[in-house]
């Protein structure tokens, strides 16, 4: 048996690049960030109760995870059951059983560690973004959230209205067109 997994980062990236050419009986796909391995495609997959020699294939290693830690300890926990982790780009199969090579487990970690890497890289990219544009004048943060459920009940209505325009009303209301869209279908 082969299963597929797959994460992207955000809802607009393109799941369809990574594992076009396989074959596979089933696919789990993430929506989400690789910091942690708390992903419920992810945990519905390890749950799985593959039989032995089943192969699960990812694209990459930095798309199972970015934590060294995670990376190791899934790959570990699917080995020990018997089954193979494949990685696409890396061309590099951990097969399970008791045939864990000790340059396999060296590979896996040199790998992993600059997955890790990256992963602070960018968070550290993104800070230094943030502060530029803090001096600049042009970071705002996150949209607001409201909390107060009768302001909620007014800008819905207003939203709602014959004609209004919703993305002047969010705009009005500091909110971002996705959190007033959110507002309006949960109380339609």
């Amino acid at each position: 048996m082969r299963i597929g997994y797959v994460r992207v980062s955000s809802a607009d990236q393109n799941v369809e690049r990574q594992l076009t050419d396989q074959e596979l009986t089933v696919t789990f796909t993430d929506r989400a960030s690789g910091k942690n391995a708390d992903r419920p495609q992810l945990q519905a997959m390890l749950a799985g109760n593959w039989p032995p020699n089943s192969v699960v294939v990812v694209h990459s290693m930095d798309r199972l995870a970015r934590s060294l830690t995670d990376l190791l300890q899934i790959v570990e926990e699917l080995t020990a059951r018997g089954v193979h982790v494949h990685f696409v780009k890396e061309a590099k199969t951990f097969r399970g059983g008791d045939s864990t090579d000790p340059m396999d487990m060296l590979m896996l970690s040199m790998l992993g560690a600059v997955a890790q890497y990256e992963r602070s890289l960018i968070r550290e990219r993104q800070a230094e973004g943030i502060i530029k544009a803090k001096e600049r004048g042009v970071y705002r943060g996150r949209k607001r959230k409201l909390t107060d459920e009768a302001q909620i009940q007014q800008i819905v209505a207003e939203a709602t209205a014959l004609g209004a325009n919703k993305t002047h009303v969010a705009q009005r209301h500091g909110l971002s067109r996705q959190t007033l869209y959110k507002y309006v279908k949960s109380l339609s």
